[in-house]
């Protein structure tokens, strides 16, 4: 995985998939492997998970690590699409 496709995100306050769309138009790139950051999902309403949720589930990640400001009930969502990994302080990741 060397060459493949990962982005990193702060909080994502412009939605998460507003963020992997244009890092994708940016890039020229359409393979994303693995998405690392804060995805802004704190108290997210069902409609609005189960949208993410299906997005995810058609990107094919072969991994994701979403910390800080998405809460449990988002992070277990994305866990029954998406091949969530625990995350937080010192965690080293290699490609």
């Amino acid at each position: 995985m060397a060459n493949s496709k990962k982005i990193i995100t702060g909080c994502s306050h412009s939605g998460i998939c507003n963020i992997i769309e244009y890092a994708k138009k940016v890039c020229n790139e359409h393979l994303i492997v693995d998405i690392i950051g804060g995805f802004h999902l704190m108290n997210a309403d069902n409609c609005r998970l189960d949208k993410i949720c299906e997005y995810f589930k058609k990107l094919n990640l072969k991994s994701v690590h979403v910390c800080h400001c998405t809460d449990f009930k988002a992070k277990e969502k994305l866990a029954r699409v998406s091949p969530v990994q625990e995350t937080g302080v010192g965690l080293v990741l290699e490609y």
